[in-house]
């Protein structure tokens, strides 16, 4: 699928002036699958959901392209989400954009807007999440920007007999990984992919989910999952052990991939959510990552009328950000 563009997309690729690899990922007309797009946004992630059968619809004009899942609720009918879309090139078309994915979907519409589109017309339902965002650069000014305590957390785990590998995401080779996420999710009490999608991901997007792991005399004692999509990656999960914690096993596998993906030509690494614990804000920061919040998820419908209903709420429905259904 091609989109036409008459210039860098609004918002996707601040602060990444001088970096040719990005440049590269955006021309005159591109690709969708080389747009620096977030995962929900990309066309992997399309591919993947179509895969499972999961109800999916892109939308495209020249000036922009979102992709819609949607879900069918007792009572309520088909649910229609934008996880942090639309992608368009000028934010202040956010308005014009969204009202005619309105008149092409049925049922209402879940909007889990980007930073900076925050003039949506509809039900604040939802205050927006806190992302980590990292520009990949060259190695020497990305390991300048490191904070000092995790700079010193890397060198130990350099000096360390780890061993790391980087290999395609296989369901019998990494069983154990997929096993460990899964049981980490429930012990954490925390949501995320479940191994069916990850393993129809690596499926349906071939060589592009990719396992880092740690090893020391042949025993993993950590593990990272990445998932490539388009110009930019996004970190999955991870797992590790005291073994690992203790020589700082998730810093190295993160730099290495930080590194494996500049080379590539990826612009961007999507570390995914900051605002749940301490330790994963400190962790993630450490890298030099910017903190990107997003503007929060926005309810419309056609009983939702901009005349009743425009901008943020100031008393939100409780229901959770970012964490609306999406598989």
């Amino acid at each position: 699928m091609r989109l036409a563009v008459f210039a860098p997309p609004h918002g996707l690729h601040q602060g990444m002036e001088g970096l040719t690899n990005c440049e590269a990922f955006l021309p005159q007309v591109y690709c969708m699958d080389d747009l620096i797009t977030p995962l929900n946004q990309s066309e992997a992630f399309e591919r993947t959901c179509r895969k499972l059968k999961l109800p999916v619809r892109r939308i495209s004009t020249e000036r922009g392209t979102c992709l819609v899942q949607q879900r069918k609720w007792p009572l309520i009918g088909t649910l229609n989400l934008i996880s942090r879309g639309p992608v368009l090139q000028d934010l202040t078309e956010t308005r014009a954009f969204l009202s005619r994915v309105r008149r092409e979907v049925k049922g209402p519409l879940i909007v889990n807007a980007i930073e900076g589109m925050d003039r949506i017309d509809g039900l604040n339902i939802a205050a927006g999440a806190e992302l980590a965002l990292l520009d990949l650069t060259a190695p020497e000014p990305m390991r300048a920007r490191l904070h000092q305590k995790w700079r010193n957390q890397l060198c130990k785990a350099e000096r360390s007999r780890l061993q790391v590998t980087n290999e395609a995401l296989d369901p019998l080779r990494h069983r154990w990984f997929l096993k460990a996420e899964a049981e980490q999710q429930t012990t954490r009490r925390y949501k995320s992919y479940p191994a069916g999608f990850l393993l129809a991901y690596a499926a349906a997007n071939e060589g592009r989910a990719r396992i880092y792991t740690a090893s020391l005399d042949g025993e993993a004692l950590a593990a990272m999952l990445f998932l490539e999509h388009g110009g930019m990656a996004t970190y999955q999960a991870g797992v590790t052990t005291a073994g690992g914690r203790a020589r700082c096993a998730h810093n190295l596998l993160l730099w290495q991939a930080m590194i494996d993906l500049q080379q590539k030509g990826f612009c961007r690494l999507d570390l995914g959510r900051v605002d749940l614990t301490h330790g994963l804000r400190r962790f993630k920061s450490g890298t030099g990552a910017r903190i990107e919040r997003l503007s929060g998820s926005f309810l419309s419908s056609t009983w939702l009328t901009p005349r009743f209903f425009t901008g943020r709420s100031d008393h939100a429905i409780g229901a959770p950000a970012v964490e609306l259904p999406e598989i």
